[in-house]
């Protein structure tokens, strides 16, 4: 539906800046790059079934093993469990963002994706890993805290790219999709399975 008109209007919306990649990538053709950018919207909005079932499996599953271990207020008392203070800080910043009592299933909500993968960062591989979290990706197999923390960090970056509306059409879009999986299956393969099925970000790669 594009004409030239709008082509013009949209290099104002989105503005120039944010397309210079996408001009860069086709000549500095504005037509072409806003094809390209269309192309990325599609892809962005792909990724998010993924993205989200990824994240939400993980911080359920999480909060599970670590109310097991620490008890289920591990999050709001302040020696449960030894988180350090940059993990309290972002529990904190959860609490204040929440309209109303702040119980442990808003919370987790609440918390942003940073959190629940700072969980498996080297800090903790002496406390929380050993103590809960390896317990988390046991589904396909034991893995080691410095493969699943590397893995869902650069998913994280991703998420965060797609999130923030930043170009994502040069990436190599089919294996972040298949790392995106098989993170899931480390967790859930029931889960894995069924996201494997609802994403159309294979569907969306394969079109023009």
């Amino acid at each position: 539906m594009r004409t030239q008109a709008i082509n013009l209007a949209l290099e104002l919306a989105i503005s120039r800046q944010r397309l210079e990649k996408y001009l860069a990538a086709n000549g500095d053709d504005l037509d072409l790059a806003l094809r390209l950018y269309e192309r990325n919207l599609r892809l962005s909005e792909a990724f998010y079934v993924p993205l989200q079932s990824l994240e939400v499996c993980l911080r359920n599953i999480a909060h599970n093993q670590m109310s097991a271990t620490y008890g289920p207020d591990w999050l709001t008392d302040q020696v449960a469990a030894p988180l350090n203070d940059f993990s309290r800080s972002m529990v904190n910043e959860a609490v204040r963002e929440i309209d109303g009592a702040a119980t442990a299933g808003k919370i987790v909500a609440e918390l942003k994706f940073a959190f629940w993968v700072g969980l498996m960062s080297h800090q903790y591989d002496n406390t929380l890993w050993r103590s809960a979290m390896h317990r988390c990706f046991r589904a396909s197999g034991s893995k080691k805290r410095a493969v699943v923390h590397g893995r869902l960090n650069a998913i994280r970056r991703f998420r965060n790219r797609v999130a923030h509306h930043e170009p994502i059409f040069h990436k190599r879009l089919d294996v972040t999709h298949g790392e995106v999986i098989e993170a899931l299956g480390w967790m859930c393969r029931d889960t894995q399975a069924w996201t494997a099925h609802l994403s159309r970000v294979p569907e969306v790669l394969n079109s023009n």
